[in-house]
Order: C-alpha cells, then structure tokens, then sequence
C-alpha cells in the first residue's frame, strides 16, 4: 500500500449549515477524533495550500503519518512515496468525543519503542504527583484477587477501594482496586504505557509509548512513566497528570515514582482508580442480533486507544460508561465525554479493542463512533451520538436504534444497515456520507442501543 502526498487549495472562508441545539452543544465540547460533520473554518489570506496523504485510496491525517513513520507501521519508499512497514506492529491512538468536527483518530505522539527499558532514573518527577488533600494510605491486599472472567462486563466490587500510593510496585499489575488487565495490549494487563522525554513548563511533549506486544510482563512500566488501565463498566479511569501534552496529547494513568511504587497523579479525579459514571442517566446496549458485538472504549486520557472492551452477547442488555462532564477529563480547557468503536458482529474482544493496521474494518477502522456524556455544567441533559468513522468506508452487518422511556429521548437517531445510513430526525433525512452523524438529547432516565437485524 501507498501513501500518497496530494496538493490542494482551499477558499479562504467555509460557512457552516445550521445546526439542531443539542448538536451544537456537542461543538462546545472538546474534539479528540474521528467525528467529522459541518464545522467554521477561517482561513488567513486568499488561499490555503493543504498537504493531504492517501493510504491504499483513503484519506489519512498528517499525524496519522507521523506517528505511522515514529512506531514503523509506515516507511518512505525509494520513490518517495509512504508505504506499510510489513514488519511493523500496531500502536496507540487518540480518540474524539461524541461531537462532530474532523480531527482524525491517529496514534498518540511517541518515538520509537525500540528500548521499553530505556533509563527513566534522570527524568524529573511531575511536582506533587499525589491527589491534593491529606493522604491516608491504606494497606494493599495481602494477595492479589483472580482475573476478572471478561474485560469489559465484570462486575467492579473493588472499584470503591482507595488506591494504596507508593506502596504496590511498578511491574506487577495492581490487582484488587477496581482496575482489569488487558491482555490483548500485550503490556502486562496496562492498556498503554507513556514516557514524555520533555517535560518543560508548557507540558509533556516527545512522548514514547509502549508498543503493543512489546513487553507481556509488565516491565515497560517503570521509573517515571505513566501507565493506564481499563475500568470496567460503567466505570471509568480517574488517574492522570495535571500536566498535559505541549501539543495536546493526553498524558493518563497511575505514575511510576523513583522507587519504583505506583501512585496516582496530581490530577486525578479521585483516590480510586475507577469512578462511576453519571447517575442522572442511564446507557445501555442491548443485542437483540444472533452473535455478540464489541464496543471498545478510548483508553483517554493516555495512548488513546480503543482498549476497553465492552462485548454484548445475543439476548443480552449491558450498561455503558457516560461521565457528568465536571467529573471527568478535561482536554484544553473543554469537558470531554466517553468514546466507544462500534464494531460488526461476530469479531473477538481482542481483535476488535485495539488498534489495527486498517486491513480490516475493526478496532480503529471500526464502522462507527458512540459517544455519551451527561452536561451537569450548563444544560442538565444527557447527549448521545453515532457517527460514521470517517478513516473507513466499510458498514455495519446490523441496524442501530435508540430507544427511550416515555418521551425522555429527544432526536432519537438510528442507523440502517441496509442502505449504510445514519438517520438524524432533527434534519428529516438519513445519510450515507462517510461523515454522517447524529446527537440525541436526553433528559432523564435510560437510553438504550438497540442493535437488530
């Protein structure tokens, strides 16, 4: 495959249509992907010159190639072109939240994880990497719990456990406070492992991150490193760094100190590792299709990768994660919600969460975007999107409805699999544009994802 550099000018001013009120809400919120719809762009001066790279016919981002060139997944041919790296290994990604503007799903900024045991004894430690307030340190367990059965839909008894800082070492998962291991990430049950090489007073920047695979025992995790974890749902991840990315890049996860302890950093949302989502609203999924589907959460803040698996089987109903936007992560000085990869049927937990090469329509290339998140700022109200994943032109094998209680739903969207349509009643019509989308607003209660036939 072949990425090509192509050349194009762009009229200085695009207006945007107007849009529904729910779905201009979701503008306000901060972008962190691959949601593309109707957006104002200004540009300076008559003309712009855009440089846009192609992989294999498909439009790919400038960061997309950056990173693919940085972790080996693309190389420059000898006829100046990009081409995939057959021996390279799939890494991290950042994500979006369920609003549309096109700021592409490419992997987190990082230099090459050749050395996972790079010497991180010079690096200087974040001042006060502790939640602020007084501290009082409880004692880990005396001895690990077992596994939990299934990543995603376990239920969490140990997610009200606080976090013992600095007293569980750096190289072992810290089992029996509320966090799952992911074994597909091949990183000792972390969903990703990040060490900024610069840490200047603007932010974390020249970020290395773990590549997947690259060390199943763990040991990537070490001295001065921050490494993530999964939260079963409807949990979700409150460990990371007050500092941010110099370019924002999320930075997320437990930090490694110079003894070698794990501890929460200075902006952790709590002394726990996992926090429930909102509870002024309920969201669920229910499988009423003859095989399971997976919906992967974006691992966010941190390597960005949709690493957190939550698979429906056939006949069931499961609860997702949506965070109240004032207790969650904020990118930028924005609220940001949870993101979700809506895979097809039938595709494993551990091809469809994690990030893939583009091959075939799962994980990152997944065919749709789910993002939910309840507005405790401003306007009381919960907000749900789907989105098509702009990166692939492939489809779901299934249809999409939201179905609500009474009349709690407000622009119930759906998506057709028939006709490869997002259906958006706000704007009386369904489109099968490759950027299609759709915001429902909900104003108590549950809504549910129906997936049917």
């Amino acid at each position: 495959m072949k990425a090509t550099v192509l050349l194009a000018l762009l009229p200085a001013l695009v207006t945007p249509h107007p849009h529904h009120q729910a779905h201009r809400h979701l503008h306000d919120l901060a972008q962190r992907g691959p949601a593309p719809v109707e957006a104002a762009v200004y540009v300076p001066g008559p003309v712009e010159t855009v440089v846009v790279y192609e992989l294999n016919g498909k439009q790919i981002s400038e960061q997309d190639v950056r990173q693919g060139i940085a972790n080996g997944t693309l190389i420059w041919g000898d006829d100046g072109n990009l081409s995939t790296s057959a021996a390279a290994k799939p890494t991290s990604t950042p994500t979006t939240i369920p609003q549309n503007t096109n700021q592409g799903k490419s992997p987190a900024s990082s230099t090459n994880a050749q050395d996972p045991h790079a010497s991180s004894s010079a690096v200087d430690k974040p001042a006060s990497m502790s939640p602020e307030g007084p501290q009082h340190e409880p004692s880990p367990t005396s001895a690990p719990p077992s596994p939990p059965s299934s990543g995603g839909n376990a239920p969490c008894e140990d997610c009200d456990k606080e976090f013992p800082n600095g007293q569980l070492p750096c190289d072992t998962f810290p089992w029996g406070y509320g966090a799952i291991p992911l074994q597909q990430e091949g990183l000792g049950g972390w969903s990703g492992i990040q060490d900024p090489r610069n840490r200047g007073v603007a932010g974390y920047d020249n970020i290395w991150t773990a590549n997947v695979g690259s060390c199943p025992n763990g040991e990537c995790c070490s001295q001065g490193r921050f490494c993530s974890f999964g939260c079963p749902n409807p949990y979700l991840k409150m460990a990371w760094p007050k500092k941010q990315g110099a370019t924002k890049q999320s930075v997320g996860g437990l930090y490694c100190n110079e003894n070698g302890m794990l501890e929460m950093p200075d902006g952790s949302m709590a002394k726990t590792l996992c926090g429930k989502a909102s509870n002024h609203f309920t969201v669920k999924v229910q499988n009423k299709l003859a095989k399971p589907v997976s919906f992967c959460r974006t691992d966010y803040p941190g390597t960005e990768s949709m690493t957190v698996p939550l698979t429906v089987n056939p006949g069931e109903t499961e609860e997702l994660a949506a965070p109240d936007l004032s207790k969650y992560f904020w990118w930028n000085g924005k609220p940001t919600s949870a993101q979700y990869y809506v895979n097809s049927q039938d595709i494993s937990e551990s091809d469809a969460c994690t990030w893939t090469d583009g091959q075939k329509p799962k994980g990152n290339w997944a065919p749709m975007v789910f993002g939910a998140s309840w507005d405790d700022i401003n306007m009381n109200m919960g907000f749900v999107s789907i989105t098509s994943n702009y990166l692939t032109t492939d489809n779901l094998d299934y249809d999409i409805s939201f179905a609500g209680e009474d009349d709690n739903v407000i622009n119930p969207c759906s998506y057709k699999a028939g006709t490869a349509e997002v259906c958006d009643p706000s704007k009386h019509g369904c489109s099968n544009a490759n950027d299609a989308g759709c915001t429902a607003t909900v104003k108590y209660g549950t809504l549910t994802v129906v997936l049917s036939e």
